[in-house]
């Protein structure tokens, strides 16, 4: 197969227009991530979650001005831009590697931290004074959210005990009436716009969420959210690992296609070379 000046330049416009469109993409992702799931950060306590999203819409924006230098510099031929877009594109490479390696070594340590954060979240600040207290507010909203969305209910498999040791439940003074559980932990049937059975799930009285244990509750998730979350990220693992090789082998090429182009320009000759 035989590369010319030409043929190298088309295929670095070629990479300068795909580095774009990924860098569109990650920043729709992360811009996605910032409008629709910012509620995740107040219920793990932590900006994590937000700052992960921020720092992919930067890096989005950091790709796209990165594919107009590497179309300027197949387009103008000059050495010192393509030698600069190799070396940043490096770069980005070697980060992208470094960041993936530490959430891999951080893994447990941030699990285990996030694990200890919802569960004082739910029994400190859940559902307590939140017509006066803004924080406890935006924990209690992002809390209803993420249990109604992910289909859970309180922070572990069968945990919904918890509650009973929270300030929402303390604050319920009609001992006759008190609710062990959120509407939010109760099965929602959405073609009837409907709780299945509000009463049965907030204060059955054989079973779950008053006791651990007993009959069957079937209008209640049993489905802890720190659980659910973990089984939505490893249904989408296989497409975020399968985006990140293809994204790490990409990079690959770019730099080895810069490097080529680099030495073309270099050794001054406009013949084909094989």
């Amino acid at each position: 197969m035989c590369l010319s000046k030409t043929g190298l330049k088309a295929f670095m416009f070629i990479m300068g227009v795909l580095l774009f469109l990924c860098g569109g993409i990650i920043m729709g992702i992360g811009i996605w991530a910032i409008v629709d799931k910012v509620y995740i950060s107040d219920v793990v306590g932590s900006s994590l979650f937000s700052s992960a999203a921020i720092l992919m819409v930067v890096c989005g924006v950091f790709l796209v001005l990165l594919s107009y230098l590497g179309c300027i510099s197949a387009i103008s031929e000059k050495k010192i831009l393509v030698a600069l877009y190799a070396l940043v594109i490096g770069l980005v490479f070697v980060l992208l590697m470094s960041a993936g390696i530490a959430a891999a070594v951080f893994q447990d340590n941030i699990e285990g931290k996030m694990k200890n954060t919802m569960r004082r979240a739910l029994v400190d600040q859940y559902g307590y004074n939140v017509e006066y207290d803004e924080e406890n507010e935006k924990v209690t909203n992002a809390w209803n959210l993420l249990q109604t969305r992910l289909m859970c209910c309180a922070v572990e498999d069968q945990g919904w005990m918890i509650y009973q040791s929270s300030r929402w439940f303390s604050n319920q003074y009609n001992e006759y009436e008190k609710k062990f559980v959120p509407p939010s932990c109760c099965v929602y049937e959405g073609r009837l716009k409907q709780y299945l059975n509000l009463f049965h799930c907030q204060s059955f009285a054989y079973g779950p969420p008053r006791y651990l244990t007993g009959a069957m509750n079937n209008a209640i998730h049993y489905k802890g959210c720190y659980t659910a979350a973990r089984e939505f990220v490893s249904e989408q693992s296989s497409i975020i690992l399968g985006i990140g090789f293809s994204f790490c082998v990409f990079l690959i090429a770019t730099i080895v296609l810069s490097v080529i182009f680099y030495r073309k320009l270099s050794s001054g000759e406009s013949r084909d070379f094989r």
